[in-house]
C-alpha cells in the first residue's frame, strides 16, 4: 500500500511536494515556509511528519482560529515566532458609501493581478470595511496593483496587528428533515435544489466536506462537518436528531 493511498488522487501532487519539503527540512535542519494552506492541506502536511524524524509543522494565519494559514516546517529544537510566518495585515481604504464591497469582489480583484490564491490568507469583512492577510513578500506588488475594486478607487495600507478586527461569523440557522443525512439530500435542502440538481455538482467534484473534495452523493454527514458547494456557499452541520416520522431532523448554520 502506497503512502499516498490515504489521499485522493487530486491531492497526490500536494502530498508529494509536502513530503519533499519535510525531507529537506530533516536533511538540512532548516526552516521552510509554505504559502497559505487551507485546513485540509495543513492536515496532509502534518500527517506526513510521521515520515521524518524530529521535524514539526506549525500553522499560523495572523490570529487564533484563522482558516488559511502559512505553515512553518522546522527542526524540533526551534521555537517559531509570529514574525517567522512573514504575514502582513492590510486594510482596504476606499469610499463605500454607495457600493458595499463583498468578499467575492475583494478576492476577484486580488486574483486579477496574477497572483495565486495561496499568497492570500483570510479576507475579513465587517461593517467598518475590509482587512486582508497577505504574504509579506508580495505585499508591495499587491499594494501597487490593486487600485480599484468593483469600480471603487482603493488603496491598500499596511496596519499594525493590534488593529486587527475579527468579524463575528454570521450564520443563518436552518432546520429541516431528511430521510437520510446524505450529502446530496442535505445540500439540496440548504441551497434549495432538487435532488437531481444537487447530484450534478457533487459528482463533478464541486462539493467539499471539511475542505476535502467528496464526490459521493451518499456520503453521510455528521455534526461538526463543514460543507461547501462551489458557486453556492458553505454551511456547518449543528445537530442531527430522530424525528417522530422516522426521518432525521437536521439543524445547520449557513454562512452569510
Amino acid at each position: 500500500m502506497s503512502l499516498f493511498d490515504h489521499f485522493r488522487k487530486e491531492e497526490h501532487p500536494f502530498a508529494e511536494r509536502a513530503l519533499e519539503m519535510l525531507l529537506l527540512a530533516e536533511q538540512r535542519q532548516t526552516m521552510r515556509l509554505t504559502d497559505f494552506l487551507d485546513p485540509r492541506q495543513l492536515f496532509i502536511l502534518q500527517s506526513l511528519t510521521s515520515q521524518v524524524s524530529d521535524v514539526r509543522v506549525e500553522g499560523y494565519g495572523g490570529y487564533e482560529g484563522a482558516e488559511r494559514v502559512r505553515a512553518l516546517i522546522h527542526p524540533g529544537y526551534i521555537v517559531p515566532e509570529p514574525d517567522d510566518f512573514k504575514l502582513t495585515l492590510a486594510e482596504i481604504k476606499g469610499d463605500q458609501r454607495f457600493v458595499k464591497l463583498s468578499h467575492r469582489d475583494v478576492l476577484g480583484a486580488l486574483l486579477h493581478i496574477g497572483l495565486k490564491r495561496e499568497k492570500f490568507g483570510d479576507i475579513l469583512m465587517d461593517d467598518e470595511g475590509c482587512q486582508i492577510i497577505v504574504a509579506s513578500e508580495v505585499f508591495p506588488y499587491v499594494r501597487m496593483q490593486v487600485t480599484q475594486i468593483h469600480r471603487i478607487p482603493v488603496e491598500l495600507v499596511s496596519v499594525e496587528w493590534e488593529r486587527l478586527r475579527l468579524p463575528v461569523q454570521k450564520r443563518r440557522e436552518k432546520s429541516f428533515t431528511v430521510a437520510s443525512p446524505r450529502l446530496d439530500a442535505v445540500i439540496g435542502e440548504v441551497f434549495r435544489l432538487s435532488r437531481s440538481k444537487a447530484l450534478i455538482p457533487v459528482r463533478a467534484g464541486r462539493a467539499k466536506v471539511n475542505w476535502k473534495v467528496v464526490d459521493d452523493p451518499a456520503h453521510l454527514l455528521q455534526p461538526g462537518d463543514v460543507v461547501s458547494l462551489s458557486g453556492f456557499g458553505r454551511f456547518e452541520v449543528y445537530e442531527l436528531t430522530a424525528a417522530r416520522s422516522g426521518r432525521i431532523r437536521m439543524t445547520v448554520g449557513e454562512y452569510a
